[in-house]
């Protein structure tokens, strides 16, 4: 049944990934003003995923929980729901003089980020409460 989810994940990320892109791209860079918010807010979700995977590949998923105790989970939790998004805007609010990507490219990079926080959701949540 896990590998019916993992499976079905990867359609179901692609569609939502592609609809905010879409969003993103058609509409926040008609308006400048919320762009550098979102772009910052963008770099601490990815930042705290890099300190995320830090801690699990050194200490484990549950030595984490008990360095962190119960934040970790709504921490781990909030950045697998906002990891894509936050991806998403970092490559179509590039700055001008880059070169962005379009919406459907970054669907596809947030689909493929998707599918690796999916993974690692099923391996942390698998760690500290079981097989459920």
């Amino acid at each position: 049944m896990e590998l019916v989810g993992l499976a079905l994940s990867i359609p179901a990320a692609f569609v939502i990934s592609a609809l905010y892109s879409l969003l993103i791209s058609r509409v926040v860079l008609k308006f400048e003003c919320p762009i550098p918010y979102l772009r910052a807010a963008s770099y601490f979700v990815l930042a705290s995923f890099g300190v995320e995977l830090l801690l699990l590949i050194t200490f484990g998923p549950v030595r984490s929980r008990d360095l962190l105790g119960r934040g970790f989970w709504a921490a781990h939790l909030g950045i697998f729901f906002l990891g894509p998004p936050a991806l998403a805007n970092l490559l179509v609010l590039r700055r001008r003089r880059a070169r962005s990507f379009t919406w459907c490219q970054a669907a596809l990079v947030c689909t493929m980020f998707a599918f690796v926080l999916v993974v690692i959701q099923y391996s942390v949540s698998e760690s500290l409460y079981g097989i459920q």
